[in-house]
């Protein structure tokens, strides 16, 4: 740590009070700088040396952040980045915004009762923000069609040699599938309760950019909507807030895309089957004795939470 906070104190020029660990996303260490002078940042670095598998470079994710923050998404000012450097990493330095990330909290407590009927409509015209930054400059970024991402979902599933029927259903059914044209836009990848900060007035910022990709916006919003992200509101269809016409109200503030709501089911039930095989990725690397975690191994309880929700939407349609 005393190596990583004088290169910090070069960096900006600074002396640092405080280096606080936060809890941290696929591929990042977060941490807290406080500053002699009581300046909060936050850092955003590699966990570890080399490439991720799961995400984006750093200073990748620092170039999007840049651009968006340009056409007004809200999104922490990039301060600094920096190139991989002996056992630093790469990674960049942003503004501290305050706010609460926690769903349960934001979704519950009294303190959010003023701002939770605003809140998906500043969502959705924030997603209509990233959606319409140009992405002439972030041609390094990762192209991905619907049926590709599936072709590649498919591929980590059969590796496990683990069949689960409810999936296997799933995937026949979203392979004959077929989806509008959208114009390819900046998706965010990740988009849900979780990774927006909120605060008693609504809306800060939007975090964790490590799953960003170019391809259909549909995938943003219909992400949002998965069940697993309404932490157990689930009547309310986008992320737990509230009805689905509310997010694209505010989306549609913004842009002109017209969206298919059986377009964005479609996506919603990619999401779905996504997250339980995420649950399973992240239960053999326990069992196969890679990474031993409880927390590994819990996760993949929820593997059957998705197959519950899948069955619905196939079965009943129900979102």
């Amino acid at each position: 740590m005393d190596k990583i906070k004088l290169f910090l104190e070069n960096l900006l020029d600074e002396e640092i009070e405080e280096l606080v660990p936060l809890s941290g996303g696929a591929s990042a260490e977060i941490t807290k700088i406080i500053t002699k002078n009581r300046t909060e940042y936050v850092l955003r670095r590699s966990a570890y040396l080399g490439k991720s598998q799961l995400a984006i470079p750093k200073l990748l994710e620092s170039k999007i952040q840049r651009e968006v923050f340009k056409y007004g998404a809200p999104v922490p000012k990039i301060i600094i980045d920096f190139e991989e450097d002996g056992e630093i990493g790469e990674g960049y330095i942003m503004e501290s915004i305050t706010g609460e990330t926690i769903p349960r909290k934001i979704l519950r407590d009294k303190k959010y009762d003023s701002c939770r009927g605003k809140l998906l409509f500043q969502i959705g015209a924030s997603l209509a923000k990233i959606h319409n930054t140009p992405i002439k400059k972030l041609c390094n970024l990762k192209k991905a069609s619907f049926h590709d991402s599936l072709g590649e979902l498919f591929k980590i599933y059969t590796s496990f040699k683990n069949p689960q029927p409810v999936f296997d259903l799933t995937f026949k059914y979203l392979q004959n599938e077929s989806l509008n044209k959208y114009e390819n836009t900046l998706v965010h990848g990740d988009f849900r309760l979780g990774n927006f900060i909120i605060s008693e007035n609504g809306l800060e910022s939007i975090i964790d950019w490590e799953l960003a990709h170019i391809g259909n916006p549909i995938e943003d919003l219909a992400w949002l909507c998965v069940k697993s992200w309404r932490f157990g509101n689930t009547k309310e269809r986008a992320g737990g807030l509230g009805p689905l016409d509310d997010l694209l109200e505010g989306y549609q503030s913004v842009s002109n895309l017209k969206i298919d709501k059986t377009q964005l089911n479609i996506w919603q039930m990619y999401g779905s089957l996504k997250w339980g095989i995420i649950c399973m990725v992240q239960t053999f690397a326990h069992l196969s004795g890679e990474i031993k975690s409880l927390e590994k191994a819990a996760i993949g309880r929820r593997v059957s939470e998705t197959e519950f929700d899948l069955m619905e939407m196939i079965k009943n349609n129900i979102f």
